[in-house]
């Protein structure tokens, strides 16, 4: 029988994880923490200005005056 379960991580990767000393896991997991927090802020200082993001537009499609 098939199991029904899917995992939603490859096993290679879950196994790698598991490998790794306790201090590398801590800085592993300290530095998506930081990354998960950064990458939003950094995403709303870029783009929020109005500037960068009217350049990207007008790349992509042409203004209409």
């Amino acid at each position: 029988m098939k199991p029904t379960h899917k995992r939603s991580v490859a096993p290679d990767v879950l196994t790698r994880f598991q490998d790794m000393s306790r201090g590398r896991k801590i800085v592993l997991v300290v530095f998506l923490i930081w990354a998960a927090q950064a990458v939003p802020k950094w995403t709303a200082a870029i783009v929020g200005d109005g500037e960068t993001s009217a350049a990207i537009m007008t790349f992509f499609f042409e203004p209409r005056y």
